[in-house]
């Protein structure tokens, strides 16, 4: 993470604007123009050898000529200028520099150039940058607008508990000023753009330590960093600030055009989906998903601890569409206990519904406390984490009376409540301006709103289970390597074969199947006798990495007749397949029992390293993709749901009277094969055990084949 602190960033006592203008339709005269007109109440420091004054303030022929010292540069001069300014800065002793300016990594071989060159100087000068290719900062709280988007037009700011970094800066305040104008308070916005030093993850590790910033939401085209977002994430799951992300790049189409836009690099999109699972980072597909989850935080929402939904409608289709989203995003419409649905009743009419959803009809509103009773009732059930409440045509007195109620419901509640009022804005002005005034989460659309309160329910019950089950604590840390197997790596061919492959995998624990190379015929019959039949009988070389090709394999040999004859074919098939293959013998391995085929590999991800895959075998791989993934190491909890979250899981579990599989031992495997690649580092490139065989409970599991490829030199 940053290393300079960076609240003098986002609050500094002074800016220079160096190449600043008094046009403040260009972007040299936005950045002072937005600073006055927000009430920055540092020094502010104009910086141009055009002018002698700007906006009523001495303008500088340099940065030299300033009198005092300077927290924050606005570099905003054409790209090849820009060297020249960081030697002034360094000279200055600027502590932070943001780059508007453009032509950097982003255009080509000179810019790439232009933009180390900086850096360099930067770096000896110990200043942090901010950019290039940026649309800069704000303080919201501050007043601080170090940034030149028209979306500051706007006065006053709107401030909240929402702090956002964007990679990209028009789109980003693009967002922010929706987001603004739908009542959203940021803490903090900030455009990084090509990421030259401080990016991203530096300005949202800063976020989470803020104490006005209670969510950091991020725009991603690309994770330059992974290993200190993965810092970064689990600080965020640790002291509870929820983390989301809008990640864009998951087609190839938008991934290469990411990388063209901010020079950012973009790894596979399942990989960033698995992480953002595996760490509890809520992912957002759009711009209205974000605006709903910063709305679905607004103010005092408290985070949900589970995923029991209660819904609430004055419509029963209301409550029939919650229930069907609900289900559609993983939630679960909790039944209701008894004492819950008692007061319910007594405070409906009788063709109403007591149970979950619950149907108060319009005329609940005839009392004066019917609705609210309701309310509370239900949020008093411990099945209920999260409510949903869907309001109609509920208009003048009555509604409002219902709109005070929730302001007041909500304020008192331990859990959030979320208002779906499906009318118009201009006939439910009064009742939106209570709701809205009062800090309730306001939608127009139940599917929304049961869409951004699952968001904070799969957050909130994740958190919940991390704090009890110490999962972080359960990652074994990696075990160092033997001398032999060192031995054997620095031997070895880039791509390992089966057997050395299961010797590296044996020295961690993981069970692999007995086996022996034989050289010759009468050294297979005799392995044969050890082992004891039935076995396998396999090609060894290094040069043939698909044996079945090859016909260079036989399965269930159990006459020991038949040995001598399979060792000559296996061997002759070989050499004809590949005449230039090293043969080194025919691996002669026992027949794993019966039990369920699965598929464990590791590929070593650009961004997060190592990454964990498993699947079932057969068709579930091949055809359906039917695998998932984390970022090495995994704990056993989280092999565990890896596991579970394949649709393949009940062939594991047993179903239809199959006898279940050993599921413990296979996460057991999980955990050491994550731990293996952690030991083996940057040299693991790729690992496939397929099959591992998973046997019945009780029974363990074992390795019969396995490809591990090493890094290229």
């Amino acid at each position: 993470m940053a290393t300079t602190p960076l609240k003098r960033f986002f609050n500094p006592r002074s800016i220079a604007i160096i190449g600043a203008s008094k046009d403040i339709r260009t972007i040299n005269g936005k950045p002072l123009h937005y600073l006055q007109r927000h009430g920055f109440a540092g020094s502010l420091y104009p910086v141009n050898p055009k002018y002698t004054e700007i906006a009523g303030l001495p303008c500088y022929p340099d940065l030299q000529s300033i009198p005092g010292s300077v927290d924050l540069a606005l570099i905003v001069v054409n790209y090849k200028l820009v060297p020249a300014m960081m030697e002034k800065c360094a000279a200055k002793k600027v502590t932070f520099v943001t780059i508007f300016s453009s032509g950097f990594a982003e255009a080509g071989a000179e810019g790439k150039r232009v933009q180390r060159q900086v850096a360099q100087l930067a770096a000896e000068a110990g200043i942090r940058i901010c950019g290039p290719n940026c649309q800069g900062a704000v303080d919201l709280f501050g007043k601080t607008a170090a940034a030149f988007s028209a979306s500051l037009d706007p006065a006053p700011f709107l401030p909240g508990p929402v702090g956002f970094a964007t990679q990209s800066g028009a789109l980003g305040y693009s967002i922010f000023n929706m987001a603004q104008e739908s009542g959203i308070g940021f803490s903090y916005v900030v455009s990084t753009g090509n990421e030259m030093d401080l990016d991203a993850a530096d300005f949202m590790d800063f976020m989470l330590e803020d104490d006005q910033t209670r969510m950091v939401f991020a725009y991603l085209e690309g994770i330059r960093d992974g290993a200190k977002f993965i810092r970064l994430a689990d600080k965020a799951r640790r002291i509870g600030k929820p983390l989301a992300v809008l990640k864009v790049g998951r087609s190839e189409t938008g991934s290469r055009a990411a990388a063209s836009h901010t020079a950012a690099l973009t790894g596979s999109d399942a990989v960033c989906d698995a992480f953002f699972r595996q760490k509890g980072v809520i992912r957002v597909d759009d711009i209205e998903a974000f605006i709903d989850l910063a709305s679905a935080m607004k103010d005092r929402a408290p985070l949900p601890s589970g995923r029991g939904l209660g819904i609430v409608s004055i419509s029963g289709g209301g409550g029939v569409l919650c229930s069907d989203t609900a289900e559609a995003c993983g939630l679960t419409v909790t039944s209701l206990r008894p004492e819950t649905t008692e007061v319910i009743a007594a405070n409906i009419p009788s063709f109403g519904s007591p149970v979950n959803p619950v149907d108060v009809t319009a005329r609940a509103i005839n009392t004066a406390d019917g609705f609210a009773n309701v309310i509370q009732a239900m949020l008093a059930d411990a099945g209920v984490d999260g409510l949903v409440v869907v309001v109609t045509m509920i208009v003048g007195e009555p509604g409002l009376r219902m709109a005070r109620d929730l302001v007041r419901l909500s304020r008192e509640a331990a859990k959030p409540i979320m208002v779906a009022w499906t009318a118009g804005p201009n006939l439910m002005a009064e009742q939106f301006a209570v709701l809205n005034e009062g800090g309730v989460p306001l939608f127009h659309s139940p599917v929304r709103a049961v869409q951004a309160l699952a968001k904070l329910m799969h957050y909130g019950a994740g958190a919940t289970r991390l704090a009890t089950d110490a999962q972080a604590a359960a990652v074994r840390p990696p075990a160092a390597l033997s001398g032999g197997i060192e031995e054997l790596l620095n031997g070895a061919d880039r791509t390992l074969t089966e057997r050395q492959s299961k010797q590296v995998l044996g020295a961690f624990g993981i069970s692999i199947s007995h086996e022996r190379l034989a050289r010759s015929r009468e050294e297979a019959l005799a392995v044969c006798e050890e082992i004891g039949l039935p076995v396998a009988m396999k090609i060894d070389s290094p040069d043939i990495l698909h044996k079945t090709e090859a016909d260079a394999i036989r399965l269930n040999v159990s006459d020991p007749r038949m040995v001598g004859g399979h060792f000559d074919d296996i061997v002759a098939n070989a050499r004809s397949h590949c005449p230039t293959a090293r043969i080194n013998g025919v691996l002669v391995q026992e027949m794993v029992p019966a039990g369920v085929e699965v598929i464990v590999g590791i590929n070593r991800d650009p961004q997060f390293g190592p990454v964990l895959m498993f699947g079932l075998g057969g068709i579930f791989v091949e055809i359906l993709k039917d695998v998932s993934m984390r970022v090495a190491p995994v704990s056993t909890e989280e092999a565990a749901e890896m596991i579970r979250e394949v649709r393949g899981y009940p062939l594991l579990a047993g179903a239809r009277g199959r006898a279940k599989a050993d599921v413990a031992a296979l996460a057991d495997t999980l955990v050491k094969v994550s731990q293996m690649a952690l030991a083996l580092g940057p040299r693991l490139d790729q690992l496939d055990i397929n099959p591992l065989i998973v046997l019945p409970e009780g029974q363990g599991v074992k390795v019969a084949d396995a490809l591990l490829i090493l890094a290229k030199p």
